[in-house]
Order: C-alpha cells, then sequence, then structure tokens
C-alpha cells in the first residue's frame, strides 16, 4: 500500500508540473497565449457549452452604435471594443443577407467573444440586407468600412482581417481584392460563402451538389431560392419579362401556362433555371442569359478577380448547409493553391449546435461532438493567430 501511495504521490507532483509548464508555456509564448485565448473563445460561441469561463476573466466589452461614410451616405455598424488598452487587432464582419437584428444572440456572442479575445469587431449593416439581396455595391460599402476600421484610433493598422458568413463572407472575399485595401487585408476568414455565382445558378437549377467530376442531389433551401430568383429577374432587361416572372414566381400570383410563349429567350432562360432541371439541361440555359446578367454574377463572384486577393484566406463550411453548398468552398480552395497557405476547414455540426444556417442535418453524437469542436478549436486558432 506504501508502495502504491508513493506511485500516485509521484504521479501527481508530475502531472502538476507538466501542467505547470504548460500554464508557463502559454502564459510567455505567443502561442501558447494565442491557444489560451482560442480556449476560452470557444465555449462562448457554441450553445452546448452552459459554462462562459472566457466571461470569468476577461472585462465587458463596450458595444457602440455608429455611422461610417459610403459612397454618397452614410452606413450602420455595430462597434465592439475591448476593455483593455489598446491598440487592437480588428476584423470587419459582415453577416451578408441575415436581415439585420443587432441583438441576434449568436450574432452578439461572436462578437463578444471575439471582443473578449481583444479583438475589436465592426458589423456593417447594409440596406441590402433588409431588402434581402445580393448587391454589387455592397463591395464598396465594404471597403468603406474596412479603411474606417482601419483608420479607428483603437486599432493596431498591421493587425485587421476581413470576415462574413454566407453571402457575406463572398462579398467581403471582393472587398479584400480592392487596390485601396488588399495590401492592408491581413485575412480573410469565409464561412459558408459562394465562389463562383454561376456556379451557385447551377446548384440551384440542377438541385445539385458538384465538385470535379463529383456530383450528388441538393436540397437548397427557401432562402437561397427567394434570394436568387429575385436576383435573376431583376437582372433582366425586358420589363413584361420581369412583371410575369414575378407575378409566378416571387408573388405566385395567377398566370396562364401560355404566357410563357410571350417571354424573351433570356426570360424563358431564367424561368428554366429557376423550375430546374438536369445539369446538361441548366448548362444550356445559363448559354442564354444575357450578358448584363452575367456580368452582375461577375460582379458579385469572388472568382472574378482571384488573382487580386493578398491576404491569406481561411475557409469555414458545413456539410449539411442548403444556403451554399459547401463544394464552393472547397473550389475557392483550389482556386488558392497549395502555395497559399489557405486554411480549410468542413464541419458536420454547425446546423445542429449553432444553427447558422437551416438545419440540413441529423446532429452528432457526443464524440462527434468534441472532434467537430477540436476542429473549430483549430481554426479559431490560426484565425486568432492572424490577430496575435
Amino acid at each position: 500500500m506504501h508502495t502504491i501511495l508513493k506511485v500516485v504521490r509521484r504521479a501527481a507532483i508530475v502531472l502538476a508540473g507538466l501542467l505547470l509548464l504548460a500554464i508557463l508555456l502559454m502564459a510567455v509564448t505567443p502561442q501558447g497565449r494565442t491557444a489560451f485565448r482560442t480556449m476560452l473563445f470557444i465555449p462562448q460561441v457554441l450553445p452546448a457549452f452552459p459554462v462562459k469561463p472566457q466571461e470569468w476573466v476577461t472585462g465587458d466589452p463596450v458595444r457602440h452604435e455608429i455611422e461610417f461614410p459610403i459612397a454618397e451616405d452614410t452606413a450602420s455598424a455595430d462597434l465592439y471594443l475591448p476593455s483593455g488598452p489598446g491598440p487592437h487587432p480588428a476584423v470587419l464582419f459582415f453577416l451578408g443577407v441575415v436581415p439585420p437584428d443587432r441583438d441576434e444572440s449568436r450574432v452578439v456572442a461572436l462578437a463578444d467573444g471575439l471582443a473578449r479575445s481583444g479583438v475589436v469587431v465592426m458589423i456593417p449593416w447594409l440596406q441590402s440586407q433588409i431588402e434581402h439581396r445580393i448587391s454589387p455595391g455592397d463591395v464598396e460599402s465594404l471597403v468603406r468600412g474596412f479603411q474606417y476600421l482601419h483608420a479607428h484610433e483603437s486599432v493596431d493598422q498591421d493587425r485587421v482581417g476581413v470576415g462574413g458568413i454566407c453571402t457575406g463572407a463572398s462579398l467581403t472575399a471582393i472587398a479584400a481584392q480592392d487596390e485601396r485595401i488588399r495590401d492592408d487585408v491581413r485575412f480573410v476568414n469565409s464561412f459558408a460563402g459562394y465562389y463562383d455565382a454561376v456556379d451557385m445558378v447551377r446548384a440551384i437549377g440542377s438541385r445539385s451538389r458538384f465538385h470535379g467530376e463529383l456530383s450528388a442531389p441538393w436540397d437548397p433551401d427557401s432562402l437561397t431560392m427567394r434570394i436568387f430568383t429575385s436576383q435573376m429577374i431583376e437582372g433582366l432587361t425586358d420589363p413584361e419579362d420581369r412583371e410575369l416572372l414575378t407575378r409566378a414566381l416571387v408573388d405566385r400570383g395567377e398566370w396562364r401556362e401560355e404566357e410563357l410563349e410571350s417571354l424573351s429567350r433570356a426570360g424563358r432562360a431564367v424561368y428554366g433555371i429557376l423550375e430546374g432541371g438536369r445539369r446538361d439541361e441548366i448548362d444550356a440555359l445559363i448559354a442564354d442569359l444575357p450578358p448584363s446578367m452575367m456580368d452582375l454574377l461577375a460582379e458579385i463572384s469572388p472568382s472574378t478577380g482571384i488573382e487580386d486577393l493578398k491576404a491569406r484566406v481561411l475557409i469555414m463550411h458545413d456539410r449539411a448547409d442548403r444556403l451554399v453548398p459547401s463544394e464552393e468552398s472547397r473550389r475557392f480552395a483550389d482556386a488558392l493553391g497549395e502555395d497559399a497557405e489557405t486554411y480549410h476547414t468542413e464541419f458536420s455540426f454547425f446546423q445542429s449546435e449553432v444553427q447558422v444556417h437551416v438545419d440540413g442535418s441529423e446532429g452528432v453524437g457526443f464524440l462527434g461532438f468534441v472532434r467537430e469542436a477540436f476542429k473549430l478549436y483549430l481554426h479559431m486558432y490560426n484565425v486568432l493567430r492572424e490577430l496575435s
């Protein structure tokens, strides 16, 4: 018994020593401090964690509603400032077509968690979000927002990145390509964005997800259908086409099949794409879209100016996403190439655990949750390392 107790005591001393060493490494090395901040951040944003230890050791951030200048007006934003003295790293985070709700719990948890990690967070709220549409003009507003944030007195100008969710991820990636700011953008964190709007149209029309030679059925969410239906109808130049297709596909009002014969070739292409068909049929219809619409799709695609993107890119996507297929993020990562130091993470639990988008998954068990949470930890470690 004495020998057993002696072994246990020695083991306890060794474990205590290792724990102390780990704490010291966290305290004195940049990697350790980043790892510690990441460990505190994860419970802050995952509802499954009832305890939020980050709140025990950090001061409350200060949240301001601000106005910042855009092309010919001003736009609104929330600015979260850490409690400690600056200058701080910062991130401009755009939520895209998500309707403006400053007090939505997931938005607040994310911004609060980052601010408690010592990061200034700016969340713009733009008119397009109220209208549920993707606006090329938002790219200019995001560039202006980044310039505002970059120049803020609380911000370290060498450590400023951008990020977004869904369409917001795509538009911030485009903004980061702009020559006015691209050399100042430290990183882009793209969460569930699309890479190429034409491929999104192809996925919506064919009700499929695809990457390389692989293809599988995909059921797009009603919000995706609503946004791209309005986007494509608005892109038509013939007012009679727009009136009929709005009545038939948006308002779901009364109309006659023979009215389709009055549509222009472009109008029939839009109708056929939105009604759905085989991939080869959708490809043929895309070829009938007018140049003005193809130009619009190019304007809202990160793929168009990908060679102008200088920042490091970190990509997140849930495989069960019904708003944007995760294959869009795979194409984004592929386009950047192996030399770009891209960090790409696919998850299987965001839809069920965080509900960022519409749930298309069965959820995960305990071990699956631990695995996915660790993947989130590694991804956020890389994000916070860029801000360290």
